[in-house]
């Protein structure tokens, strides 16, 4: 057994190239694949969890999807719970949820029928479906059929029926996407209490949800490799942003214009792009900009996870460089005084053979 609730090892997952592939086992011969997933290994320690960040084609939901034995992997290896994720699949299953917008019920049941038939068939926790329901207040649709239900009813049955299970590890796309503000804050603060009780792993783009509820960030880049594996507040003790004031500016904007206006700032693509920490230091750069009226527009917005982390990524590959050119700048000092040095010697040696040579002079 290990002492990490999820382990991956060179994981791998491809899929048909084509959509319209016709793969017949024992038939068909070299079919052409897409590998989504390439080699993803990370590790995440019981009592954590983890937030999957990437962009499109980075194979977010592939890997939970993977992890949660919905897909079978195609290469590497995976423990989740301390079990195999291919050798022990019924004990992974017994210890996991999954929830995502992709799940569908049967739209005739009413909520209870949905929950009790969940509950009965995962051995679940019917007074933990219970208590969800009512914190959410929408325990008055008991007896309503799923068919009338919003998409936000509809979520919160979904995350009631991975919840009622009392699972080890959650997995969950977008877990709030469909909730209004105030459920969304119900959802994230019913989570966090049972932070102790279970771990998360989450794709989600709210910042607010992954700040909350996780401890670390899986970085995936385009072809399913992992780029990054960042501390959530190691992050934000660094990139501690909420917003960012994109500027275009009239014509040609200096770095050393863009610096007197607000210190925090990125040139990108001819505009530039302030960061705030509140909407305090939204309005003092908004001011500034007016005040300076070189621009043709400008707009806020929320800073993103992934913005956050790209940001981080970069600050630290930008210390790594300079910290390598430093490492062979003073290798290339050391070398060259260690030459000096030889060459010194073999002066000194070809003075003294000289000096033998000729003793009494």
């Amino acid at each position: 057994m290990t002492d990490d609730i999820v382990l991956s090892k060179g994981l791998i997952k491809e899929f048909p190239a084509s959509d319209f592939s016709l793969i017949i086992p024992g038939i068909t011969q070299g079919a052409p694949m897409k590998r989504i997933l390439n080699g993803i290994s990370f590790e995440l320690p019981k009592g954590m969890s983890l937030a999957l960040l990437g962009p499109n084609g980075s194979g977010k939901t592939t890997l939970l999807k993977t992890l949660s034995t919905i897909y079978a992997p195609d290469g590497g290896k995976a423990q989740v719970c301390g079990y195999d994720l291919v050798e022990e699949i019924k004990e992974v299953r017994k210890r996991i949820s999954f929830v995502s917008p992709s799940m569908n019920f049967q739209k005739k049941l009413t909520l209870k029928q949905t929950l009790d038939f969940f509950v009965k068939v995962t051995n679940g926790d019917w007074a933990l479906a219970k208590d969800f329901i009512e914190e959410l207040h929408i325990d008055h649709l008991w007896d309503t059929r799923l068919e009338t239900f919003s998409e936000g009813q509809k979520a919160i049955t979904r995350l009631c029926v991975g919840l009622q299970k009392n699972p080890e590890v959650l997995f969950a796309d977008e877990v709030t996407g469909a909730l209004d503000f105030r459920r969304k804050q119900i959802v994230i603060e019913f989570l966090e209490k049972q932070a102790k009780e279970r771990s998360l792993v989450l794709v989600d783009h709210d910042p607010e949800v992954v700040d909350v509820l996780c401890d670390k960030l899986l970085l995936l880049s385009r072809g399913g490799t992992v780029r990054a594996m960042v501390d959530v507040a190691q992050l934000h003790s660094e990139f501690d942003y909420a917003f960012d004031v994109m500027v275009i500016p009239k014509g040609h904007m200096t770095e050393k214009a863009a610096e007197d206006l607000w210190p925090q700032f990125e040139m990108v693509g001819g505009m530039c792009r302030f960061f705030a920490k509140n909407r305090e230091e939204v309005l003092v750069i908004h001011e500034r900009v007016v005040d300076w009226g070189k621009f043709i527009d400008i707009k806020t917005s929320g800073i993103s996870i992934e913005d956050i982390t790209l940001m981080w990524l970069a600050k630290h590959e930008k210390e790594a460089i300079q910290e390598q050119a430093q490492r062979k700048k003073e290798l290339a000092e050391k070398r060259a005084r260690e030459e000096e040095k030889k060459e010194k010697r073999a002066e000194r040696w070809e003075r003294w053979k000289e000096k033998m040579r000729h003793p009494f002079e």
